[in-house]
């Protein structure tokens, strides 16, 4: 490799570092507007360089490096730009998105050890989280929306527990669940149950930490409400605070903030509504912090019941910094439907693509052409049986690719010309396809990576940004990627993606047109049986939406933890609209 290649691959995540600096010194400064701005270009900054449509057609190394370093300039001289431009058209951007989507950026700000820390360190490193709301149920009207910017302090250590650290607990869970799992295939039974215990509470306490550190601002991560009934109850809340506010003399970021999590104070105990009294976004003297205390928890107390309601709500995008994307952030909330995204620039891009066949917040697709790899790596045996069992008999029409690895051109043939992609194997089946190969494809095929770590992301030296191979897939346009940010094990899996898929694509098979998948009798499927019991503990009904599906599988108590919460959507909201069809044909 040539080495003017090699200086450009390590220090172009450096730009992410710069920006974050600057973020963080213009937030100091007191310009909100500049700090969101360049926090939000910090995330995948040199990426939009990499996987730009101008590199992706480059075919000559030479032309490469010359269009990465022409970027790098350009990035440099940006610093002269006007910030207030730029954030006036970031504004514009978030006002384009679908009205339908809650979209907000969780990132970590920059840490001034960075530079001098691994990889690894950085990821445990204390600093501060900013939580960057886009898109959201709003009392303002949208021609006058912003971002909204909440900063929050990193939590502090708690003696006793395993990870003081509460970013190492965060981040060890890809490799506990891998060290788990790899002590168990070699454990007796009895040890092997406690392994899994400590690892399914491992990843419960995270939640759980993560939980008691944001607080009230939990609730910036719930949907918009679909039904009547609930969209009427928040529009007397939003003018319930409007008018406190008002009387109070409380600025309009204030009122927004707490219109927002007070749309879902049933969600909320006393004491996190106290904190968000307290918070230093709101900036209220003692007086003023118990008067708007009181006048919340009687709001709570006469507008919602007693319990949580579960409401239907739309999809919520999250923008996810790469230091912190190890976290199942899905889980704080897990009956809302989440996608995520590396960068608001990747979401904007992937949305603009697909624009036209976006309808109500999702992208509309055709599930008629669908084709799966089964076992390619040709040693899984037992899941391999099992998931032939599964295709056959539920999608007799499928076109599979069995015990066999694709060739590239197989491969790029599949994602070229299918509606659906469902790779079952080790990995993420990259190990098939060239990276570059991929990069120069326009893929309209919604990708299934069940394999592990098949969506994780990976360092790639000391100052580059992170790489997965869910990057190339969406740099190549693929609607959406659904893969696993750690290690699985092959029976959960299985069970899991038959669950998602078998509820997402109606059965073509005439004989299963009353079936649900959901009865499919796990126990006689690990016998390699295929059979249905006549009533299920745990069903989930059938949806074309598939982040509905995804959030009733992490709630489908019979498969562990690890496994519910592993799989996350790299992409957007995604419906299939044969669904309807199917079911009324069969």
């Amino acid at each position: 490799m040539p080495s003017s290649l090699k200086s450009i691959q390590h220090s172009t995540g450096l730009m992410n570092l710069d920006l974050k600096l600057r973020a963080s010194e213009a937030l100091a400064a007191g310009d909100e507007r500049a700090a969101i701005f360049l926090q939000t270009q910090s995330l995948g900054a040199s990426k939009r360089l990499q996987y730009s449509q101008q590199y992706r057609q480059c075919k000559d190394i030479g032309e490469s490096i010359d269009s990465i370093t022409k970027g790098l300039k350009k990035q440099s001289e940006s610093r002269e730009a006007s910030i207030a431009a730029e954030y006036d058209k970031l504004c514009k951007a978030c006002r384009e998105l679908p009205e339908q989507w809650t979209v907000i950026q969780i990132s970590k700000a920059f840490n001034p050890r960075s530079t001098s820390l691994t990889y690894e360190e950085n990821l445990q490193a204390p600093a501060p989280v900013w939580l960057t709301v886009f898109r959201c149920s709003d009392p303002v009207d949208e021609a006058r929306s912003e971002p909204l910017l909440v900063c929050l302090d990193p939590p502090a250590d708690e003696p006793g527990l395993k990870f003081e650290s509460f970013f190492e607990h965060i981040t060890s869970i890809a490799r506990e669940v891998r060290n788990g799992i790899s002590a168990e295939a070699n454990s007796a039974g009895g040890t092997k149950g406690i392994r899994n215990e400590a690892m399914e509470e491992m990843i419960a306490s995270s939640i759980d930490r993560v939980k008691r550190w944001l607080g009230p601002w939990t609730n910036m991560l719930c949907g918009k409400f679909r039904s009547q009934a609930d969209q009427s109850l928040e529009a007397e809340i939003y003018n319930r605070i409007e008018d406190y506010c008002i009387q109070h003399r409380m600025n309009k970021k204030a009122q927004r903030l707490l219109s927002l999590v007070a749309r879902r104070l049933d969600l909320l105990e006393g004491f996190d509504v106290y904190r968000l009294c307290c918070s230093m976004e709101l900036d209220l003297d003692d007086s003023a912090i118990g008067s708007l205390y009181d006048f919340l928890i009687d709001i709570k107390a006469h507008k919602f019941n007693s319990k949580p309601k579960q409401s239907e709500c739309y999809p919520v995008v999250l923008i996810v910094d790469e230091w912190l994307d190890g976290f199942p952030w899905e889980m704080l909330h897990p009956a809302n439907e989440f996608c995520r995204f590396g960068s608001f620039c990747q979401l904007d891009e992937l949305f603009r693509v697909h624009k036209k066949r976006i309808k109500n917040g999702y992208l509309c697709v055709r599930a008629q052409n669908c084709c799966a790899i089964i076992n390619p790596d040709k040693n899984l045996e037992k899941m391999s049986l099992r998931l032939q069992m599964f295709y056959r008999e539920w999608y007799p029409d499928f076109q599979l690719l069995v015990d066999q690895p694709p060739t590239e051109s197989e491969f790029v043939e599949m994602l070229d010309q299918s509606d659906v992609v469902c790779y079952n194997g080790h990995g993420s089946g990259m190990q098939f396809m060239n990276g570059e190969t991929l990069l120069q494809r326009d893929i309209n095929c919604v990708t299934f990576l069940f394999g592990c770590d098949s969506v994780r992301l990976y360092s790639n030296g000391l100052f580059t940004e992170l790489l997965g191979s869910h990057l190339y897939y969406n740099a190549a346009r693929c609607p959406a990627l659904i893969g696993a940010l750690w290690v699985l094990t092959d029976l959960y899996t299985d069970i899991y993606s038959i669950l998602l898929f078998g509820n997402w694509i109606p059965s073509t098979n005439p004989k299963y047109s009353k079936q649900n998948i959901s009865n499919l009798d796990t126990v006689a499927l690990k016998a390699m049986n295929w059979q249905f019991n006549k009533t299920t503990k745990y069903f989930i009904p059938q949806s074309p939406n598939l982040l509905k599906l995804m959030s009733e599988c992490r709630l489908f108590l019979c498969l562990p933890q690890r496994i519910r919460c592993a799989f996350v959507c790299r992409g957007l909201p995604i419906m299939n609209e044969t669904h309807n069809q199917k079911a009324n044909i069969n």
